[in-house]
Protein backbone atom coordinates (compact mmCIF):
# COMPACT_ATOMS: atom_id res chain seq x y z
CA UNK A 1 0.00 0.00 0.00
CA UNK A 2 1.36 3.44 -0.96
CA UNK A 3 2.02 5.70 2.03
CA UNK A 4 1.82 9.48 1.75
CA UNK A 5 3.01 12.37 3.87
CA UNK A 6 2.44 16.12 3.72
CA UNK A 7 4.75 18.94 4.77
CA UNK A 8 3.48 22.18 6.26
CA UNK A 9 4.66 25.45 7.81
CA UNK A 10 3.05 28.51 9.32
CA UNK A 11 1.35 29.14 5.97
CA UNK A 12 -0.99 26.20 6.62
CA UNK A 13 -3.76 25.83 9.16
CA UNK A 14 -3.31 24.35 12.61
CA UNK A 15 -6.87 23.26 13.55
CA UNK A 16 -7.84 19.64 14.13
CA UNK A 17 -10.11 19.54 11.09
CA UNK A 18 -7.18 20.35 8.80
CA UNK A 19 -5.36 17.20 9.88
CA UNK A 20 -8.49 15.05 9.94
CA UNK A 21 -8.93 15.95 6.26
CA UNK A 22 -5.48 14.50 5.59
CA UNK A 23 -6.38 11.27 7.38
CA UNK A 24 -9.66 11.01 5.50
CA UNK A 25 -7.72 11.41 2.24
CA UNK A 26 -5.29 8.60 3.08
CA UNK A 27 -2.38 10.80 4.20
CA UNK A 28 -0.99 9.31 7.40
CA UNK A 29 2.04 11.48 8.21
CA UNK A 30 3.20 15.09 8.21
CA UNK A 31 6.44 17.06 8.47
CA UNK A 32 6.01 20.37 10.33
CA UNK A 33 8.48 23.22 10.00
CA UNK A 34 9.71 24.39 13.40
CA UNK A 35 12.77 26.57 12.81
CA UNK A 36 14.79 28.55 10.28
CA UNK A 37 18.38 29.68 10.66
CA UNK A 38 19.86 29.92 14.15
CA UNK A 39 19.09 31.50 17.50
CA UNK A 40 21.76 34.12 16.83
CA UNK A 41 20.66 34.62 13.21
CA UNK A 42 17.09 34.68 11.94
CA UNK A 43 15.87 33.20 15.26
CA UNK A 44 12.65 32.01 13.58
CA UNK A 45 10.34 29.50 15.25
CA UNK A 46 7.08 28.57 13.57
CA UNK A 47 4.44 30.10 15.89
CA UNK A 48 1.93 27.44 14.88
CA UNK A 49 4.21 24.42 15.36
CA UNK A 50 2.96 23.47 18.84
CA UNK A 51 -0.71 23.57 17.83
CA UNK A 52 0.00 21.87 14.52
CA UNK A 53 1.88 19.02 16.20
CA UNK A 54 -0.77 18.59 18.87
CA UNK A 55 -3.68 18.41 16.43
CA UNK A 56 -1.81 16.24 13.93
CA UNK A 57 -1.28 13.67 16.68
CA UNK A 58 -4.89 14.02 17.82
CA UNK A 59 -6.01 13.24 14.28
CA UNK A 60 -3.90 10.07 14.31
CA UNK A 61 -1.02 11.24 12.12
CA UNK A 62 2.66 10.42 12.45
CA UNK A 63 4.62 13.64 13.04
CA UNK A 64 8.10 14.75 12.04
CA UNK A 65 9.78 18.14 11.96
CA UNK A 66 11.95 20.04 9.51
CA UNK A 67 14.39 22.93 9.70
CA UNK A 68 15.01 25.46 6.93
CA UNK A 69 18.78 25.59 6.46
CA UNK A 70 20.75 28.85 6.05
CA UNK A 71 24.19 27.95 7.44
CA UNK A 72 27.25 29.84 6.20
CA UNK A 73 29.94 27.91 8.11
CA UNK A 74 30.60 24.76 10.13
CA UNK A 75 30.01 26.66 13.38
CA UNK A 76 26.80 28.12 11.98
CA UNK A 77 25.60 24.63 11.01
CA UNK A 78 26.11 23.48 14.60
CA UNK A 79 24.25 26.53 15.90
CA UNK A 80 21.35 25.75 13.55
CA UNK A 81 21.28 22.11 14.64
CA UNK A 82 21.15 23.15 18.28
CA UNK A 83 18.37 25.63 17.56
CA UNK A 84 16.37 22.96 15.73
CA UNK A 85 16.97 20.34 18.41
CA UNK A 86 15.75 22.70 21.12
CA UNK A 87 12.50 23.24 19.22
CA UNK A 88 11.93 19.49 19.08
CA UNK A 89 12.69 19.12 22.78
CA UNK A 90 10.36 21.99 23.64
CA UNK A 91 7.56 20.26 21.75
CA UNK A 92 8.11 17.13 23.85
CA UNK A 93 9.19 14.72 21.12
CA UNK A 94 11.73 11.92 21.48
CA UNK A 95 14.85 10.97 19.57
CA UNK A 96 13.36 8.58 17.01
CA UNK A 97 11.11 11.36 15.69
CA UNK A 98 11.74 11.93 11.95
CA UNK A 99 13.82 15.10 11.55
CA UNK A 100 14.72 16.78 8.27
CA UNK A 101 17.07 19.54 7.13
CA UNK A 102 15.51 21.49 4.24
CA UNK A 103 18.35 22.52 1.92
CA UNK A 104 17.17 24.75 -0.91
CA UNK A 105 17.78 28.41 -0.11
CA UNK A 106 19.44 30.32 -2.95
CA UNK A 107 21.82 32.06 -0.53
CA UNK A 108 23.59 28.81 0.39
CA UNK A 109 27.17 28.32 -0.82
CA UNK A 110 26.72 25.39 -3.18
CA UNK A 111 30.44 24.53 -3.06
CA UNK A 112 30.37 24.20 0.74
CA UNK A 113 26.80 23.27 1.59
CA UNK A 114 27.31 19.49 1.60
CA UNK A 115 29.87 19.81 4.40
CA UNK A 116 27.58 22.10 6.37
CA UNK A 117 24.72 19.59 5.98
CA UNK A 118 27.03 16.79 7.15
CA UNK A 119 27.85 18.83 10.26
CA UNK A 120 24.17 19.55 10.97
CA UNK A 121 23.15 15.90 10.61
CA UNK A 122 26.19 14.59 12.50
CA UNK A 123 25.47 16.92 15.41
CA UNK A 124 21.94 15.55 15.76
CA UNK A 125 23.16 11.96 15.40
CA UNK A 126 25.86 12.50 18.01
CA UNK A 127 23.14 13.71 20.36
CA UNK A 128 21.09 10.54 19.97
CA UNK A 129 18.66 11.27 17.14
CA UNK A 130 18.11 8.22 14.93
CA UNK A 131 15.86 9.26 12.05
CA UNK A 132 17.47 12.22 10.28
CA UNK A 133 17.12 13.02 6.58
CA UNK A 134 18.09 15.71 4.08
CA UNK A 135 15.68 17.34 1.61
CA UNK A 136 16.25 19.26 -1.58
CA UNK A 137 15.25 19.55 -5.23
CA UNK A 138 16.43 16.96 -7.71
CA UNK A 139 18.75 19.47 -9.36
CA UNK A 140 20.84 19.86 -6.20
CA UNK A 141 21.71 16.16 -6.42
CA UNK A 142 22.17 16.09 -10.21
CA UNK A 143 24.59 19.02 -9.98
CA UNK A 144 26.56 17.48 -7.11
CA UNK A 145 25.75 20.08 -4.47
CA UNK A 146 24.41 17.28 -2.25
CA UNK A 147 24.96 13.51 -2.22
CA UNK A 148 21.84 11.33 -1.94
CA UNK A 149 23.98 8.34 -0.98
CA UNK A 150 25.50 10.13 2.03
CA UNK A 151 22.32 10.48 4.09
CA UNK A 152 18.72 9.27 3.88
CA UNK A 153 17.18 11.63 1.35
CA UNK A 154 13.84 13.19 0.46
CA UNK A 155 13.75 14.60 -3.08
CA UNK A 156 11.42 17.12 -4.72
CA UNK A 157 10.84 16.38 -8.42
CA UNK A 158 7.49 17.20 -10.00
CA UNK A 159 5.70 16.11 -13.16
CA UNK A 160 7.74 12.96 -13.77
CA UNK A 161 7.17 9.22 -13.50
CA UNK A 162 10.15 8.49 -11.24
CA UNK A 163 12.09 10.38 -8.60
CA UNK A 164 15.12 10.65 -10.90
CA UNK A 165 17.80 10.60 -8.18
CA UNK A 166 19.91 7.59 -7.22
CA UNK A 167 21.03 6.87 -3.68
CA UNK A 168 19.36 6.41 -0.30
CA UNK A 169 16.10 8.05 -1.39
CA UNK A 170 13.31 7.35 1.08
CA UNK A 171 10.90 10.15 0.22
CA UNK A 172 9.68 11.71 -3.05
CA UNK A 173 7.81 15.00 -3.08
CA UNK A 174 5.96 14.54 -6.34
CA UNK A 175 3.59 17.54 -6.34
CA UNK A 176 3.05 20.99 -4.87
CA UNK A 177 -0.61 21.16 -5.93
CA UNK A 178 -2.14 18.22 -4.10
CA UNK A 179 -5.89 18.48 -3.68
CA UNK A 180 -6.06 21.22 -6.30
CA UNK A 181 -4.44 23.79 -4.01
CA UNK A 182 -0.89 24.65 -3.01
CA UNK A 183 -0.21 21.67 -0.74
CA UNK A 184 2.99 19.63 -1.15
CA UNK A 185 2.59 15.85 -1.09
CA UNK A 186 5.16 13.04 -0.99
CA UNK A 187 5.49 9.29 -1.25
CA UNK A 188 6.89 7.73 1.92
CA UNK A 189 9.43 4.95 1.35
CA UNK A 190 10.44 4.48 4.97
CA UNK A 191 10.72 7.84 6.74
CA UNK A 192 7.85 7.34 9.18
CA UNK A 193 8.60 3.71 10.04
CA UNK A 194 9.91 5.12 13.31
CA UNK A 195 7.04 6.93 14.98
CA UNK A 196 7.30 9.65 17.58
CA UNK A 197 6.23 8.31 20.95
CA UNK A 198 5.62 11.41 23.06
CA UNK A 199 2.86 13.95 22.57
CA UNK A 200 3.60 17.66 22.86
CA UNK A 201 3.82 19.09 26.34
CA UNK A 202 1.77 22.07 27.47
CA UNK A 203 4.97 23.81 28.58
CA UNK A 204 8.56 23.60 27.33
CA UNK A 205 10.64 20.90 28.99
CA UNK A 206 14.27 20.99 29.95
CA UNK A 207 16.54 19.65 27.19
CA UNK A 208 17.73 16.09 27.63
CA UNK A 209 21.51 16.06 27.50
CA UNK A 210 23.09 13.16 25.66
CA UNK A 211 26.60 11.80 25.78
CA UNK A 212 28.77 13.80 23.41
CA UNK A 213 30.36 11.56 20.79
CA UNK A 214 34.04 11.91 19.95
CA UNK A 215 33.68 11.90 16.18
CA UNK A 216 35.88 14.14 14.05
CA UNK A 217 35.92 14.85 10.31
CA UNK A 218 38.91 15.91 8.22
CA UNK A 219 38.50 19.05 6.16
CA UNK A 220 41.49 18.30 3.93
CA UNK A 221 43.75 15.41 2.95
CA UNK A 222 46.40 15.00 5.64
CA UNK A 223 49.14 12.71 6.91
CA UNK A 224 49.02 11.77 10.55
CA UNK A 225 51.98 12.13 12.88
CA UNK A 226 53.28 10.12 15.81
CA UNK A 227 53.53 11.47 19.35
CA UNK A 228 56.87 13.12 18.50
CA UNK A 229 55.42 14.92 15.50
CA UNK A 230 57.09 12.67 12.93
CA UNK A 231 54.96 12.27 9.81
CA UNK A 232 53.36 8.90 9.07
CA UNK A 233 53.10 7.57 5.50
CA UNK A 234 49.35 6.97 5.38
CA UNK A 235 47.30 9.73 3.75
CA UNK A 236 43.95 10.31 5.44
CA UNK A 237 41.37 11.63 3.01
CA UNK A 238 39.31 14.80 3.19
CA UNK A 239 35.77 14.21 4.58
CA UNK A 240 36.79 10.93 6.22
CA UNK A 241 35.33 10.48 9.71
CA UNK A 242 37.26 9.16 12.72
CA UNK A 243 36.74 8.60 16.42
CA UNK A 244 39.20 10.43 18.65
CA UNK A 245 40.32 8.90 21.93
CA UNK A 246 42.23 11.91 23.26
CA UNK A 247 43.61 15.37 22.51
CA UNK A 248 47.40 15.72 22.71
CA UNK A 249 49.67 18.73 22.26
CA UNK A 250 52.40 17.98 19.71
CA UNK A 251 54.93 20.69 18.84
CA UNK A 252 52.66 23.27 20.44
CA UNK A 253 49.56 22.32 18.46
CA UNK A 254 46.53 20.24 19.59
CA UNK A 255 46.02 16.92 17.82
CA UNK A 256 43.30 14.28 17.89
CA UNK A 257 44.42 10.69 18.50
CA UNK A 258 42.65 8.55 15.88
CA UNK A 259 44.67 5.29 16.23
CA UNK A 260 47.60 3.85 18.16
CA UNK A 261 50.31 6.53 18.00
CA UNK A 262 48.57 8.30 15.10
CA UNK A 263 47.45 11.89 15.53
CA UNK A 264 45.91 14.49 13.22
CA UNK A 265 46.02 18.24 13.93
CA UNK A 266 42.77 19.86 14.99
CA UNK A 267 43.49 22.52 12.37
CA UNK A 268 42.89 19.89 9.65
CA UNK A 269 39.41 19.00 10.95
CA UNK A 270 35.99 20.63 10.99
CA UNK A 271 36.77 21.62 14.59
CA UNK A 272 39.44 24.07 13.45
CA UNK A 273 37.39 26.97 14.81
CA UNK A 274 34.67 25.42 16.95
CA UNK A 275 34.52 23.09 19.98
CA UNK A 276 31.72 21.03 21.48
CA UNK A 277 31.68 20.93 25.26
CA UNK A 278 32.00 17.47 26.85
CA UNK A 279 31.50 17.47 30.59
CA UNK A 280 29.23 16.02 33.27
CA UNK A 281 25.53 16.38 32.42
CA UNK A 282 23.73 19.06 34.43
CA UNK A 283 27.04 20.44 35.74
CA UNK A 284 28.62 23.74 34.77
CA UNK A 285 31.86 23.16 32.89
CA UNK A 286 34.99 24.64 34.50
CA UNK A 287 36.28 27.64 32.52
CA UNK A 288 39.03 30.10 33.33
CA UNK A 289 40.25 33.61 32.63
CA UNK A 290 43.63 34.31 31.00
CA UNK A 291 45.32 34.33 34.42
CA UNK A 292 44.02 30.86 35.20
CA UNK A 293 41.33 31.92 37.66
CA UNK A 294 38.09 29.95 37.65
CA UNK A 295 35.15 31.92 36.24
CA UNK A 296 31.48 31.09 35.76
CA UNK A 297 29.33 30.96 32.63
CA UNK A 298 25.96 29.22 32.85
CA UNK A 299 25.91 28.68 29.08
CA UNK A 300 28.96 26.40 29.02
CA UNK A 301 27.29 23.00 29.39
CA UNK A 302 27.82 19.60 27.84
CA UNK A 303 26.72 19.34 24.22
CA UNK A 304 26.92 23.06 23.45
CA UNK A 305 29.18 24.34 20.67
CA UNK A 306 31.36 27.43 20.83
CA UNK A 307 33.45 29.17 18.22
CA UNK A 308 36.97 29.84 19.46
CA UNK A 309 39.54 32.40 18.36
CA UNK A 310 42.70 30.69 19.59
CA UNK A 311 44.06 27.78 21.59
CA UNK A 312 46.36 28.99 24.36
CA UNK A 313 48.34 27.39 27.17
CA UNK A 314 47.37 28.65 30.64
CA UNK A 315 49.05 27.15 33.70
CA UNK A 316 50.33 24.37 31.46
CA UNK A 317 46.82 23.46 30.21
CA UNK A 318 45.63 23.84 26.61
CA UNK A 319 42.48 25.96 26.47
CA UNK A 320 40.24 27.29 23.71
CA UNK A 321 39.40 30.98 23.92
CA UNK A 322 35.60 30.97 23.57
CA UNK A 323 34.88 34.55 24.66
CA UNK A 324 36.63 37.67 25.89
CA UNK A 325 38.76 36.43 28.79
CA UNK A 326 36.98 33.04 28.92
CA UNK A 327 38.93 29.86 28.19
CA UNK A 328 37.65 26.29 28.00
CA UNK A 329 40.14 23.47 28.73
CA UNK A 330 40.50 21.23 25.67
CA UNK A 331 40.15 18.22 27.96
CA UNK A 332 36.48 19.22 28.33
CA UNK A 333 35.75 19.13 24.58
CA UNK A 334 34.66 16.40 22.18
CA UNK A 335 37.52 14.16 21.10
CA UNK A 336 39.21 14.23 24.50
CA UNK A 337 39.57 11.32 26.92
CA UNK A 338 37.37 12.97 29.55
CA UNK A 339 34.69 10.55 30.81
Amino acid sequence: MTEYFADISSYQRSDLGFFQDFINSGVSSVFIKTTQGSATGTNYVNPKSKEQAKNALSAGMNVGFYHYFLATSIADAINEAQFFEQSVVNLGFVKDTPLCVDVEDSSLNKNQVAGYVDTFINYLAENGYTNIIQYSMGSWFWNGYLNASKHPTWVANYGVNAVGVSGDVIGWQYTSTWGGGSQDMSYDCGIFNKKAETKPQDTPVKPVKSKVEDVIKLNEDTHGVDNLGVGRPTLYKKNSVWKSSSIVMIKGQPHYKIATNIYVPISKTTFNDVVIVKYIDDKLTPIFDKKGNRVSNDDVISGKAFKYSSIDTINGISMAKIATNEYLPMQYTSGSDFK
